[in-house]
């Protein structure tokens, strides 16, 4: 194990902090979860899975960014999740969001998505969804992200563009 945790207490957000970053840990089984770690940050490692979260449902804030990711999964025991930052990762479809009703805050930006079907699983008023970012993806087809957006009832913003990176859909005909 040539990665270190670093573990802090914000008095100011009564949270617990956990940090793994700019390391080489390639399973989240690696990581210790206490149950009371409310933020988790493993931006840049060598994650290709997400595993093991099961004994740390009280995280608010989860940080899997610049890894290797391929599938949404092992998210279901995060009820408490408000923020989820998948960015920069290899996802080409979003599923595994079921039952994630308090996530306020999702990060999908640079990833390879072609596919939001599993966004139709945090429709209606019991999910709390605001802020989705998508920009640079290869979402290439308005009634598709129609079809999957229509029924997130408190989204506010959704980024398909930002500095350059857009998707297809952007440069399609009428925008």
């Amino acid at each position: 194990q040539p990665w270190q945790l670093c573990v802090s207490f914000n008095r100011k957000t009564g949270l617990l902090l956990s940090q793994i970053s700019d390391s080489s840990c390639e399973t989240l089984l690696e990581v210790p979860l206490n149950p009371s770690i409310s933020s988790l940050n493993l931006h840049c490692n060598r994650l290709t899975k997400i595993e093991g979260s099961t004994t740390a449902w009280h995280i608010r804030h989860l940080d899997l960014s610049s890894n290797h990711i391929c599938h949404i999964e092992g998210l279901a025991s995060l009820s408490s999740l408000h923020t989820l930052n998948l960015s920069c990762n290899l996802i080409t479809k979003v599923e595994g969001l079921n039952g994630l009703t308090n996530l306020t805050r999702l990060n999908l930006a640079y990833n390879q998505i072609n596919d939001l079907t599993g966004l139709l699983y945090l429709h209606g008023a019991d999910y709390k969804l605001k802020y989705l970012q998508l920009h640079s993806n290869h979402l290439d087809s308005m009634n598709h992200l129609l079809q999957c957006m229509v029924g997130l009832q408190n989204l506010k913003n959704v980024t398909f563009s930002k500095d350059g990176a857009q998707n297809p859909v952007c440069s399609l005909p009428g925008l």
